[in-house]
Parts: C-alpha cells; sequence; structure tokens
C-alpha cells in the first residue's frame, strides 16, 4: 500500500500537529482549536475521543472542491459507516453532502440526522427484505445490489408496487494483481466478478426485468489506497465494462459509483498529494464517455479520521525483553485493533529524547489496539498521549470491553459540546440485566 505504513502515519501526523492548524502543538502541549488537551483531560478524564469541526469542515471543503474542479459532475456521498456520532454526521448534512449506508439502522441514523431520502445510496452484500421495502418506499437514491436474489426481490417488490424501482450493479473488474484491492478478490461476498462473465449476465438479468431500471454501477476495490495510479486503473476498469455491455446490449448507465478507498487526508497529501489530483487522475478514463454521466464518490475515512483525537493516560511503564512500554487505558474499547488502522501516537506534551516506546492497552488481551511506537523523551505514568487518526471506525466499532465506550466530543473554537457521553455503571447494568 505505502513505502511504511507506521513511518509515514507518524511523520504526517507530526507535520499535522507542527502547523497552524486546529490541531497543533502550542506552549508545550497538543491544542485542539485553542482548547489545551491538559484542559480536557482535567474536566472529563480520559479515555476521550476529540473531534475538531474545523478541521472536519476544512476536510468537507477539500473534497467539495476536488469534486467541483472535476469535468463530470460528482455527488460526494459520505460513507456512515466511518463515524455515527450524530454531531459529526451532521456537519455533513450541513455542508450539502450525500450519505451512504449498508443497513437499516445505518439509514433510520441518516434519516434521523436530517439526509433525505434522495441523498441516500444503498449498499451492502446482503439487506434484509423489510430494509429494501422501506427503501423502495422512500424513495432512496440508488439501491446496489449484489446477488440475483436480490435482484429477483426487488423486481417482484417494484412489480407490486408499479413501479421501477432504480439500482445499480455492484462489479468485481479484478484489475491487475498489484492493482488489485481487498475488497475485490476473485470469488468474493462483494457484488458480481467481470471476468466470469457474472455481472454481464445480472445487467441482462435486470434490463430483462419488468420491475427494475438500471441506473448506475458500483465498484469498491480499496480501502486507505495512497496511489492516484491504483485509483485510475479502479476507474479504467469500470469503464471498461460499462462500455462493454453498453455496447453489447444497447443499454445506457448513467451513474459510476466509485466507491472510496482514500484514505487520511494529512497521510494522503504527505504521500500522494491532495485529493484534488487524486480525482483529477480518476477523471481522465472517463473521457469520451457518450451522453451525460454522474459520478458518485464514498468517502468516509477521508472526511472524518484526522479530524479526531484519542486522548489517553499512561497507566503503567514497564522494561520487557528489551522493549519500553506504556501501558495506556484506551483499549479495543475505543481503538479496535484492526490490519487498516492509521493510529499515530504523539505526546500530549512532548518531551525532547530519543527513547523509543512501544504503546500498549490495559485488556488482558494478547493484541493491542495501538500495534505502534512513538519516541520521546523520558515518558512516566499519569503522562498523556494523544492518538492521532482515530476519527474513522473507531466509535462506530466500539464496544464495552473493560469498559464502557469512552465519551466523545466535539471542539469548536475553545468551546466543546457532547457527542457521546460514556454511560454509569447503574446504565451499564440496566442494560445487561434487561431492567427498563
Amino acid at each position: 500500500m505505502m513505502r511504511d505504513h507506521h513511518r509515514l502515519a507518524s511523520l504526517a501526523t507530526r507535520r499535522l500537529v507542527s502547523r497552524n492548524g486546529p490541531l497543533h502543538t502550542e506552549a508545550g502541549q497538543l491544542s485542539i482549536e485553542g482548547l489545551p488537551s491538559q484542559e480536557i483531560v482535567q474536566r472529563l478524564g480520559t479515555p476521550v475521543l476529540v473531534y475538531s469541526s474545523a478541521r472536519l469542515r476544512d476536510n468537507i471543503e477539500q473534497a467539495v472542491d476536488a469534486a467541483r474542479a472535476c469535468p463530470f459532475p460528482i455527488r460526494i456521498h459520505y460513507a456512515l459507516k466511518a463515524c455515527y456520532l450524530a454531531g459529526v454526521v451532521g456537519l455533513m448534512r450541513e455542508a450539502g453532502l450525500n450519505v451512504e449506508v449498508m443497513s437499516e439502522f445505518e439509514y433510520l441514523l441518516s434519516r434521523r440526522v436530517g439526509f433525505a431520502p434522495d441523498q441516500v445510496v444503498v449498499n451492502g452484500p446482503a439487506k434484509r427484505p423489510e430494509f429494501l421495502e422501506r427503501a423502495v418506499s422512500d424513495g432512496v437514491a440508488l439501491i446496489n445490489v449484489e446477488s440475483l436474489a436480490e435482484v429477483a426481490f426487488l423486481d417482484a417488490l417494484g412489480q407490486r408496487l408499479g413501479k421501477a424501482v432504480q439500482v445499480g450493479l455492484r462489479i468485481n473488474p479484478l484489475p491487475s494483481r498489484h492493482l488489485r484491492g481487498p475488497f475485490a478478490p476473485p470469488g468474493s461476498k462483494f457484488g458480481f466478478d467481470v471476468p466470469t462473465g457474472e455481472a454481464a449476465a445480472a445487467v441482462r438479468r435486470i434490463i430483462r426485468a419488468r420491475g427494475l431500471s438500471l441506473r448506475g454501477v458500483h465498484c469498491h476495490s480499496y480501502t486507505r489506497r495512497y496511489s492516484p495510479e491504483a485509483h485510475r486503473a479502479h476507474v479504467a476498469s469500470v469503464v471498461r465494462f460499462v462500455r462493454q455491455v453498453e455496447g453489447t446490449l444497447g443499454v445506457r448507465i448513467p451513474v459510476l459509483d466509485l466507491g472510496g478507498g482514500f484514505g487520511s487526508r494529512s497521510i494522503m497529501e504527505a504521500d500522494g498529494g491532495p485529493l484534488r489530483s487524486f480525482i483529477a487522475e480518476m477523471s481522465d478514463p472517463l473521457v469520451g464517455l457518450s451522453g451525460d454521466r454522474e459520478i458518485v464518490i464514498e468517502p468516509g475515512r477521508y472526511l472524518v479520521n484526522d479530524a479526531a483525537v484519542c486522548l489517553t493516560t499512561v497507566l503503567s511503564c514497564k522494561v520487557n525483553g528489551g522493549r519500553r512500554w506504556v501501558v495506556v487505558d484506551a483499549g479495543r474499547n475505543i481503538l479496535p485493533p484492526r490490519k487498516n488502522a492509521e493510529y499515530a501516537v504523539v505526546p500530549c506534551e512532548p518531551r525532547p529524547g530519543r527513547t523509543r516506546y512501544h504503546v500498549g492497552d490495559f485488556l488482558c488481551m494478547p493484541s493491542e489496539p495501538i500495534p505502534l511506537s512513538f519516541v520521546s523523551g523520558p515518558i512516566e505514568p499519569g503522562d498523556h498521549l494523544a492518538v492521532f487518526n482515530a476519527g474513522a471506525y473507531t466509535f462506530s466499532m466500539a464496544q464495552s470491553f473493560g469498559e464502557p465506550i469512552p465519551s466523545a466530543i466535539l471542539v469548536d473554537k475553545t468551546d466543546w459540546t457532547w457527542l457521546y457521553r460514556k454511560k454509569s455503571i447503574e446504565e451499564q447494568w440496566r442494560g445487561l440485566s434487561g431492567q427498563t
């Protein structure tokens, strides 16, 4: 994916905090929009997830500007799974973005925040029948189908309702092996493979259906891919399929949903360039497609990941097997251990020195939610660390394990508001015991 993921994430984070932006080092300690991290910790304790509204808005603005610079119309659908916090999602809606969901829960959450049905794209390898009925009845913008059973169900539903259900078809074009992403292996649970002919057969099934209208094709191949050339290859493979089926079957597919796959903005800019250059590279294969086309992109991580830090306290320090460890109070309950995590650790009060510390959590589990290290001067119990790139797939994947899910706040110009308040043991007990 990149030369050295840990090193690049750390360098990008240090560059981010060295600038006079929303998250930066000021007067010897980390500050979030002018609010010192020490003040947050004293008021709320740790761990706590802290989002910067200024960084969120700036990330949104960068995405909107990149879309506007493209010669093709682009609709940005925020991938809701990246972060469920209503205060964060509300900023996306206020900025005029649309939304992408993968379940009825996410759909109902998006509606509660204020998104209209025609702002919603529905994805997911399998969808409950009642959800599909709700989505069709409400009039969502697009439902991307991923199986012939789903095609048959929606066809029957459309005929029963006397309307043509607008669908997209998820495909796996399977570009060259060295550019292939983790979401498009041959024979996966996602979509229809192109090389086997299954995707073209699904198109034929849809265009024969009396209750369906083929509106688009959808393809999501990557996660945090930092090569513009890879994204270009992704789009080129989709375009080849569209040209093939349009020429062979005499249909026209107006919407190309290219999914997401963009990484954290700070790391992207440190490695592959700004989002504008990625969009420009991706739009090149689209040149020459006949008629009007609408492009959909579904960023999640790019919009929210580097806009949040998790503040955590060092509980213990030890040396074991030649390694210096700091053990912290932020565990997998808020920082899930994932191969595609982009966590980077920085002391809230940087000190001169070149000692390498390995970071572990307080839980009795062998895997670490922060499989990283950092270099600093002496670190002691009671010190505070900031885990950067904690805005995406943290709270949405959080769980009460060892401790309740921690609190989350949104900082806006030295003021802050609750995004989520940690439940007390009494509230936890009522849920666990079935009490209301």
